[in-house]
């Protein structure tokens, strides 16, 4: 299965490193070069995109769409993105392997997850893991794998940067989009490499009382349209299995 590591060019210490750590592991990985958000126009990516997203957070969202389209370009059946700032379990590729041969229709599965990891269980692998539909956010996309299928469905969903890519992700419901996470992860951030990312998006401003409630209640609704549609989601995906064996 391929994999990519998506990576500033400026970034070569970071680049060497990753590329070190896999090849101890026996693996092998193309560079994807990052998209740098500074340079992007903001024009190009039409009205419907977030303004008050950072160029960081511009730039990590377009490198995760590149991976989608080289996917799709190169009709990759399955295919892993690293970010460059990660240590990887040495039953990465077994995982990821088993998740590929499985017969249910998943877009992306997300190998990492910086929170708690919380939802329905759908099905465990050999070696104990567990594949779950999260129903809280797991945040994150240091490691995900994606399906030729999956890859083409992210890119008519979610192409067009609205906010940040891993809360893009952690909403996938809302787009109809199947994403488990892997519990527990196979691949953690490196804590002593400092992130990219600047300038969180909604960092600034908006911390009025009035905001705060409103931003409060629109929380509580919609985790709650969120509990619905992952349940009714986890369901159809049990049917399929069972109806599979």
């Amino acid at each position: 299965m391929k994999i990519f590591v998506v990576n500033l060019e400026r970034a070569a210490e970071r680049r060497v490193a990753i590329l070190r750590h896999l090849a101890e592991l026996g693996l092998e990985a193309e560079i994807l070069p990052a998209v740098e958000g500074a340079r992007v126009d903001r024009a190009s990516l039409g009205p419907d995109a977030e303004p008050g997203l950072s160029n960081g957070e511009v730039g990590c969202y377009l490198s995760h769409v590149r991976f989608w389209q080289t996917v799709v370009e190169r009709r990759l059946p399955h295919a892993i993105i690293l970010e460059d700032d990660v240590i990887c379990s040495p039953t990465l590729m077994r995982v990821a392997d088993e998740i590929a041969a499985l017969d249910l229709p998943w877009d992306a599965v997300r190998l990492s997850a910086l929170q708690p990891i919380r939802g329905i269980p759908l099905l465990t692998l050999s070696g104990g893991e567990r594949l779950i539909l999260p129903n809280k956010h797991p945040s994150g996309t240091q490691a995900y794998m994606v399906s030729l299928a999956g890859a083409r469905r992210l890119l008519d969903a979610i192409a067009v940067p609205k906010g940040p890519i891993d809360d893009t992700l952690d909403r996938y419901w809302r787009f109809g989009l199947c994403v488990p996470v892997l519990s527990p992860s196979v691949v953690v951030e490196d804590a002593s490499l400092a992130s990219s990312i600047a300038g969180r998006f909604g960092s600034d401003g908006g911390n009025s009382i009035p905001r705060r409630v409103a931003r409060h209640f629109a929380r509580v609704a919609e985790a709650e349209r969120r509990k619905i549609a992952v349940f009714l989601m986890a369901r159809r995906l049990r049917a399929h299995l069972h109806k599979a064996d």
